[in-house]
């Protein structure tokens, strides 16, 4: 019986080494594991709250050089790009550890997608305040506490006061991070870019359904005096066809993108104007009548069909993203024209 039992003991010691094996093993998982965790968020911490930080990044270029030359340049990155909460500061560093990673890995979309997303209005209103009515550099009259009433975010507006645009304008794929220097930051930060767009307004009160008369948003209205003659309705789609340059000196601002006014003829200048294709989708008093059906091809005859492709197109036009409201009355819906 005594030699059975030490065969026994003899059986189960190389088990309990075993176990002591695996239990070391996991000790040693959870202490790299727990170990990996603080520096997932320890490491970027040390560092984050300075925009230098980020400029590390070589990916990040654009985005530092461009926020330099802002008016937001004496606030950190993390100012911005961080909202308050401990739930958002874990969050933010998750993501910072991703892009760090990204970077790494040579992908660049990664890093420059933060600059697409939507900063949260709290962001905003930690310094601004929603009851300022006038702009301080124009005439533009704003009531900002209405705009957020109505749902509108900050960025809708205000999405190039600190980096230009330069995501949404396809700027940082043009031009590589390492061709980047102090200048092209300061050119990619010019007036145009960060100021809000007249566009962009008269867009999202286009498909609001919101009054787009001058008097709404400014409170001083310089109008040419041709442009008071109780025909001018009529005779400016003429005058534009003559030469639509000098009506671009005041309606640039409403361009959804800069035009080289010598390449494009007036009717793809007035579908890319939101200020002239948001008057021009009003069917103007000709089309009103009951039997305009009849008619239109004697009106294509005798005022040209240059005149209609002010607002329609000979195919079905190709909706774009942000593009406002598309006319969906085409010559192809019922003719044949190449």
């Amino acid at each position: 019986m005594k030699i059975i039992k030490a065969q026994k003991t003899s059986q189960k010691t190389p088990k309990k080494d075993k176990t002591k094996k695996y239990l070391a093993a996991a000790v040693i998982c959870t202490v790299v594991f727990v170990l990996f965790l603080v520096l997932w968020y320890t490491v970027p911490v040390l560092g984050s709250d300075s925009s230098e930080y980020c400029a590390r990044c070589h990916v990040m270029a654009p985005e530092y050089l461009t926020w330099q030359n802002s008016y937001h340049s004496q606030f950190a990155c993390k100012d911005c790009h961080r909202d308050y909460g401990m739930s958002t500061f874990f969050k933010y560093q998750g993501k910072l550890f991703k892009e760090i990673f990204s970077s790494r890995s040579g992908s660049g979309d990664a890093v420059t997608s933060a600059m697409q997303e939507k900063m949260p209005d709290s962001v905003c209103l930690g310094c601004h305040s929603e009851n300022r009515q006038y702009s301080p550099s124009s005439d533009t009259v704003i009531p900002h506490s209405k705009h957020r009433q109505a749902g509108v975010k900050c960025v809708t507006c205000h999405a190039g006061v600190a980096h230009g645009r330069i995501v949404e304008r396809g700027v940082t794929k043009e031009i590589p991070p390492e061709e980047w220097h102090k200048g092209t930051g300061r050119e990619q930060m010019d007036f145009k870019y960060t100021t809000p767009r007249m566009a962009v307004c008269l867009d999202c009160h286009g498909k609001r359904r919101v009054s787009e008369k001058c008097s709404v948003c400014h409170s001083r209205q310089i109008v040419p005096a041709n442009h008071k003659s109780g025909d001018f309705e009529r005779s400016h789609g003429i005058e534009a066809r003559k030469d639509f340059k000098p009506c671009n000196l005041c309606h640039v601002y409403s361009l959804k993108e800069p035009v080289e006014l010598r390449e494009i003829s007036v009717s793809e200048y007035i579908k890319g104007n939101t200020f002239c294709f948001n008057c021009h989708l009003k069917p103007p008093s000709t089309h009103k009548k009951g039997n305009f059906g009849e008619y239109h091809s004697e009106l294509a005859r005798t005022r040209g069909t240059e005149n209609c492709m002010g607002c329609h197109d000979v195919d079905k036009p190709k909706p774009r993203q942000d593009s406002g409201p598309i006319n969906s009355v085409y010559c192809n819906k019922c003719h044949w024209f190449e």
